[in-house]
């Protein structure tokens, strides 16, 4: 047996040694910290991953290769695109791509999540410019097992697929789906009665539609913090017929890899003309976002700030307490409109929102099981006609 180990592990190393690794961009990155910067996702960079399993992959595939070398190069050429295991537990299904600026009360409780429903090599998180010190100590301990790359543009540019080309050629051919979420969404998926996060890969791989546009669901009511950084009890979201249309034109799609180059747009999902012909009626109201946009007043206001930065609104070295006067003065004499002056409204008075007067569901996903029976939701969803939001 140890002659065995000892034979493979020198096969291997002659086959490195006479060839050299593969290009594998992805996993010299996500496995080499120090090297990560975005601009290098558009090089063919060598690696050889130690998470790839020859025995896996080949009985995934259905097929046996002529050495681990050669499984390797199908799995970058085909495998990973269809998303095949290539590990115990290990597969390219889902990539989650989240985009996120000073967001520590959040990041932890969006990877915990993410973690459990793709892996953490399936997450690669796009940091905009963060400078909170809180959030960028919780940034660094995930980096050693998760993607982190610094965005060099204004965060919401990353849903522009031309303009980030380089960067959606990369992740496209190392997932069959992917999306670009925020920090606040929360992907699940409907079948057979239940909700969960375990039933995402389960429709995506039975459906194989190119586009599924997932219903943004917003929460009715500001989390409570329980132990440990997680919420206490299940959340209560809106499920209105209302909501529904308005979550599913703008909530968050999950795009097929060889699609989204196409669709020229992954984020939203009936603004864009060529995303909209993508998706089939019946792909709608599979997919679900648990949208905790709503998280009471303290971090409400935190949340606001950061926009207000970003925009411009506020110079970005103004000390918290200096904030709100500074507000109220350029409002007074009439200096701000549109957006600018919606987020300073919200800055200004960042109540609760009021619960929905409509139909609700309750769930503990986030924080609980991969799955719940949920027939309150279900019973919502299949009575809402997604058809008719689609050109004929």
């Amino acid at each position: 047996m140890l002659h065995s180990l000892r034979a493979k592990a020198w096969r291997r190393a002659r086959e490195l040694v006479a060839w050299g690794p593969l290009p594998d961009t992805y996993h010299h990155l996500l496995e080499r910290p120090e090297t990560r910067q975005f601009d290098r996702c558009a090089l063919e960079l060598p690696h050889d991953t130690p998470t790839f399993s020859r025995r896996v992959y080949e009985n995934s595939r259905g097929r046996r290769f002529f050495s681990r070398r050669d499984a390797y190069r199908d799995w970058l050429a085909v495998g990973r695109t269809l998303g095949l295991d290539f590990n115990e537990g290990m597969n390219t299904y889902l990539k989650v791509v989240l985009k996120v600026k000073d967001e520590a009360y959040l990041l932890p409780k969006w990877v915990d999540y993410y973690a459990k429903l793709v892996g953490r090599h399936n997450i690669v998180v796009l940091d905009c410019g963060s400078t909170d010190e809180e959030y960028l100590s919780i940034l660094a301990s995930y980096a050693k097992d998760v993607l982190v790359l610094s965005y060099p543009h204004y965060y919401d540019n990353i849903h522009d697929v031309n303009f980030n080309a380089a960067f959606y050629r990369f992740v496209a051919r190392n997932c069959k789906y992917l999306c670009v979420v925020d920090a606040d969404e929360f992907l699940f998926g409907s079948c057979d009665g239940t909700i969960g996060r375990d039933n995402v890969l389960t429709i995506l791989k039975e459906g194989d539609a190119p586009v599924y546009p997932g219903t943004w669901y917003p929460n009715v009511s500001a989390p409570v913090d329980g132990p440990e950084g997680g919420w206490h009890g299940p959340l209560r979201f809106d499920v209105s017929l209302d909501t529904i249309a308005g979550g599913t034109f703008g909530g968050k799609a999950v795009v097929r890899s060889n699609a989204c180059l196409d669709v020229g747009h992954v984020g939203h999902n009936l603004h864009v003309p060529a995303v909209v012909s993508r998706i089939r009626p019946e792909a709608c109201g599979r997919i679900g976002v648990l949208h905790v946009s709503n998280l009471g007043p303290e971090q409400a206001r935190a949340r606001t700030l950061k926009h207000l930065k970003a925009k411009g609104i506020v110079p970005a070295d103004t000390p918290r307490d200096a904030v709100a006067a500074g507000l109220e003065e350029v409002i007074a004499r009439g200096g701000l409109e549109g957006a600018a002056l919606r987020y300073a409204r919200q800055f200004l008075d960042p109540g609760e929102e009021v619960a929905a007067a409509g139909p609700t569901f309750e769930t503990d996903l986030i924080a609980g099981p991969g799955r719940e029976p949920n027939p309150e939701f279900c019973r919502h969803v299949a009575a809402f006609d997604f058809a008719a939001m689609l050109p004929p």
